[in-house]
């Protein structure tokens, strides 16, 4: 069975937990069609790719979608188009990263899903929007590399979702944003 790969981040600064892990841990679209495998990765420039990289290898086939998560300091949740290919800042793990994601490598690479259709068939756009920069610190790390080690033969997209606000809220948000990921790019009606 094919999987939709579902990531979030652990806890970070002063945070003890981190709203886009616990939105991925109450997150509940079923469909007998595709199996939804979940995880939660550390705020961690070297274990949080690693952790990545462990969660794909464990997959029978290569998933059908990759759907990673991440807070902002917004209310709006943001569908980021690409990944930039610089980091900075430091981690939990207290190293500090500042310069080239991959070195003589692509500046950016965008999604291959079509963001404008996606955003088109989304049920309740608000508070919703496409973004063009997904930051430096590691939502852009995770994402510049999920979408290097796609190859572009599934796709990947990373939503920011606000750091504050209503967690059931923002879990409803989230499936209503998958479902129009799903309906769009793999044609599914859930």
């Amino acid at each position: 069975m094919k999987s939709l790969i579902l990531i979030g981040f652990g806890p970070f600064g002063h945070f003890s937990t981190n709203l886009s892990g616990e939105i991925v841990k109450r997150f509940s679209i079923e469909d007998e069609r595709f199996s939804i495998v979940k995880k939660i990765i550390p705020v961690s420039w070297k274990r949080c790719i690693r952790t990545y990289e462990e969660k794909l290898s464990r997959l029978a086939s290569k998933p059908l979608l990759v759907i990673l998560l991440g807070v902002h300091l917004t209310n709006i949740f943001h569908l980021e188009n690409m990944g930039w290919n610089f980091k900075i800042g430091k981690d939990i793990d207290s190293k500090f990263k500042f310069g080239p994601i991959k070195f003589n490598f692509c500046p950016w690479i965008k999604t291959m899903l079509n963001l404008k259709k996606v955003y088109s068939v989304i049920e309740d756009k608000t508070n919703v929007s496409i973004s063009y920069f997904a930051g430096s610190y590691l939502c852009n790390y995770l994402y510049y590399w999920a979408l290097l080690l796609s190859k572009k033969e599934y796709p990947v997209i990373f939503i920011h979702v606000p750091n504050k606000g209503d967690l059931s809220e923002h879990v409803k948000k989230v499936e209503i944003i998958s479902k129009a990921i799903i309906k769009t790019y793999l044609k599914l009606e859930l």
